[in-house]
């Protein structure tokens, strides 16, 4: 299990991903730059901080922030590991007797070596290292007797998933049933309630923090009240969030989600006087009420995908990074493997327990389930996403792990077969679009993005060219391409810099915005060298006009005056030689 997990590490931090984060797990690395700096401004947490602060601590510490990422994705695995560890744990609190360490091993094994576990492990985010905690309280409240301080730490650990992914929280409204279950009773007893103590704790703790750095009260991000609408209004796909404003260019880290918010609330603010977050939760909530057979229907999808083998997009798509991991693309264990296994196995596990009136074990199975049910009903109301749902799994693995799950009469209990075949079908189809491959274009160009960020620009150029060969008009695709061939250009000018290669770039400029000052260099440059003078030196002028006398096009235009001996005394100051023997060369 380590030489897989270590293996698959090394791999990842090789690759573009791996060294530039992107997206959330950037705005994780901006996050936790800001609070080791004390530049976070003094607002309300537009997401969960616990993870981000953990990661300002080395940064306090005096690590350097380009080593930030390899050292969030060491702690991801260990996490992992933690994670196995619980899960065997669990499995020999719940499976306890003679086939013990069988189903210890099982169950750790299962999740330790799970790819999509693995896979989630090692990026910048929040949702391993939550699960450890969530996981490791469950553990705690497996624990026999009912003694406060084990449902008192299982609180507080609990607690401690919420702040970091608050997706866990509605665990902590059955907690203290949950930990009276775990423990093998079904009655509950006064002890049990500790478990709202310790999770109590920690929330109103996040709650006091959120005043001292805000001066609001408040328990759960400023981001959940757009996220619960975007997840539930009309044309919501039910599989994962979709933007409804679209951005060529976002700062290092920033939000997209938080920026679209932004604008859309701005249209309203003038005729709605409610807060930002009432606004969203009413907005959510009338939808709901004026179309509830339609929300109903986007339920039944939701949880379709949900349980279905597919593990669907948020950020990235498992499906598309899989393949190009020679450490994932083998290994078959997945969501779909465990949840028929466990859908065989368990409906026996119960039918025996009941059968030896072994009313411990029938606790314990009770709540397994209650926290699985639980924790699925929160993840419907938002999106069934495999970055979501990943915390299902474990408690997949206890499951199947069960020693004596198909010890009972194979002739008597022959109609409990029907749970993994319905399963089996619930996860091999492909109703609704299940198996939605349409997302491999974001995998690609966030690749792309990745490898210009680490300068592989070949990488980047022929991740873009994907990119473009699927969607043609992406903006976004087409400024990686003609950024990332103008740094070939640069590095091996025999292969790249010259005008058919150029010509080839040509047509990526129709209807570009040339909305940032490396895409306007570029584009004239992409005129320059094929032999369009005059429309390259009309873009860097006007690149130089709105950019400012030191940007890239206006050092450009100095170049190309100072080559033709036409410099002005007032444009700009002298332009980089490299520059100008760059563009020297030019039909």
């Amino acid at each position: 299990m380590a030489v897989y997990g270590i293996g698959y590490l090394i791999w990842y931090l090789g690759t573009p991903l791996g060294r530039a984060p992107q997206l959330d797990a950037a705005e994780n690395l901006v996050l936790a730059g800001k609070i080791a700096t004390d530049t976070l401004p003094h607002e309300a947490f537009y997401r969960a901080m616990l993870y981000p602060a953990v990661l300002a601590v080395p940064l306090k510490l005096g690590l350097p922030t380009d080593d930030l990422p390899a050292l969030a994705s060491i702690f991801g695995l260990l996490c992992h590991f933690a994670i196995a560890l619980g899960v065997a744990r669990l499995a020999a609190r719940l499976w306890s007797g003679p086939r013990e360490k069988w189903a210890t091993l099982l169950a750790g094994a299962l999740w330790g070596f799970n790819p999509v576990a693995l896979f989630y492990a090692v990026d910048v985010l929040d949702t391993v290292p939550s699960l450890a905690l969530a996981l490791w309280a469950l553990v705690w409240w497996t624990r026999p007797g009912a003694r406060k301080h084990d449902a008192w730490v299982g609180g507080v650990l609990l607690g401690l998933a919420v702040a970091a992914r608050p997706h866990f929280l509605p665990l902590v409204f059955i907690a203290p049933l949950a930990r009276s279950w775990l423990a093998g009773r079904w009655k509950l007893q006064l002890p049990d309630l500790m478990a709202w103590a310790g999770a109590a704790f920690v929330l109103l703790l996040l709650g006091l923090v959120q005043v001292w750095w805000s001066g609001e009260f408040r328990i759960l991000p400023a981001q959940g009240p757009y996220n619960f609408y975007a997840a539930n209004r009309p044309g919501a796909n039910g599989k994962y969030y979709t933007q409804q404003v679209y951005f060529n260019q976002l700062a290092p880290g920033e939000n997209p989600a938080q920026k679209e918010e932004a604008i859309l609330y701005d249209k309203v603010r003038l005729l709605n006087s409610a807060p930002e977050g009432v606004y969203w939760d009413e907005q959510a909530w009338s939808a709901i009420g004026q179309h509830p057979a339609a929300w109903l229907k986007l339920m039944a999808k939701k949880a379709y995908y949900l349980l279905n083998d597919f593990d669907q997009y948020n950020n990235k798509t498992y499906a598309w990074h899989k393949a190009e991991s020679p450490w994932l693309r083998w290994n078959f264990l997945g969501w779909g493997v465990l949840f028929v296994a466990a859908a065989l196995i368990t409906p026996f596990t119960w039918t025996q327990a009941r059968a030896l009136k072994n009313n411990v074990r029938c606790a314990q199975l009770a709540g397994v389930m209650l926290v699985f049910v639980t924790y699925a009903a929160g993840v419907l109301l938002y999106y069934a996403s495999g970055r979501f749902r990943l915390p299902l799994a474990p408690l997949l693995c206890v499951l199947v792990a069960a020693p004596d799950g198909c010890m009972g009469s194979l002739r008597r209990n022959w109609k409990l077969f029907f749970f993994p075949l319905g399963a089996l079908i619930l996860t091999a189809s492909n109703f609704f679009d299940a198996h939605d491959h349409s997302t491999f274009i974001q995998d690609e160009l966030l690749s792309a993005n990745a490898a210009a960020q680490v300068g592989d620009d070949l990488q980047a150029y022929d991740l873009s060219q994907w990119v473009l060969s699927d969607d043609p008009s992406r903006a976004d695709g087409r400024r990686v391409a003609l950024v990332s061939y103008f740094n070939l250009t640069l590095t091996d000018a025999k292969k790249y810099d010259h005008p058919s290669g150029w010509r080839d770039q040509l047509p990526l400029l129709q209807n570009l915005n040339l909305d940032d000052p490396t895409l306007a260099l570029v584009a004239g440059v992409a005129h320059w060298k094929t032999g369009d003078t005059g429309r390259a030196e009309e873009i860097w002028q006007a690149g130089a006009n709105k950019f400012g006398p030191s940007s890239p096009p206006a050092q450009a235009l100095a170049a190309v005056q100072k080559l033709s001996g036409t410099a002005s005394s007032s444009a700009t100051p002298p332009p980089d030689q490299q520059l100008v023997d760059y563009l020297k060369v030019h039909p």
